[in-house]
Parts: C-alpha cells; structure tokens; sequence
C-alpha cells in the first residue's frame, strides 16, 4: 500500500512540477510574456529539490520493506538526473537541436 502512495504521490508532483508551475507562473498579455525565465527555472529546480529532499526522507525514515526502499530510491535518482539536466539546459550547456530536427525529419515522412 506504501509503495503505491509513493508511485503516486511522486507522479502527481511531476505533473505540478512540469505543467502546474510553467501555468501558473508564465503572465501573458497577448503575444507578449510579462514574467521571468529565470523565476520559472527557479520554480521547477526547487520543486525537484523538494522532491528530492521528501523522497529521501521517506527512504530514511518511513520506508520499512526493501521494496518501498527501492521505490524510493529510484524516485531519488530519477528526481536527480532530471534537476542535473535541467539545470544543465538552463544554463545552456545541453541543446536539444538534434531532437527538434529528428522529430521534424519524422513529420515529413507522416
């Protein structure tokens, strides 16, 4: 049962992390966009943080079988490479180019 909350728990923050908060911290006056990218990186970084921390805590101190460990462990990891890469696209490091030009190649064979 445990193992369960945590899947959805941890599915449900993903959504608010991914949908939620680029809604609702993006203001839009027509064409023009009043609020900051940085607020929005700032935004999801410390909702993968959060993340990050519950998850861990819930491994330590909440979770009693092996296998509600392991759940955790893999939401941890999971939550982890996704702050690096995301903070690695925020900062312009990574570039996602070559999968806007796969993805279209894709379309114009649909």
């Amino acid at each position: 049962m445990k193992a369960l909350l945590i899947q959805s728990l941890n599915s449900i923050w993903l959504v608010i992390i991914f949908i939620g908060v680029p809604a609702v911290s993006s203001l839009r006056l027509g064409s023009l966009q009043i609020s900051s990218r940085p607020v929005w990186h700032m935004l999801v970084l410390s909702g993968i943080a959060i993340a990050l921390a519950l998850n861990a805590g819930i491994c330590w101190r909440g979770a009693h079988s092996k296998k509600e460990k392991r759940i955790c462990l893999r939401w941890i990891s999971g939550y982890a490479l996704l702050g690096v890469t995301f903070s690695a696209y925020s900062e312009k490091w990574i570039e996602f180019k070559w999968l806007k030009s796969l993805l279209l190649h894709v379309q114009g064979f649909l």
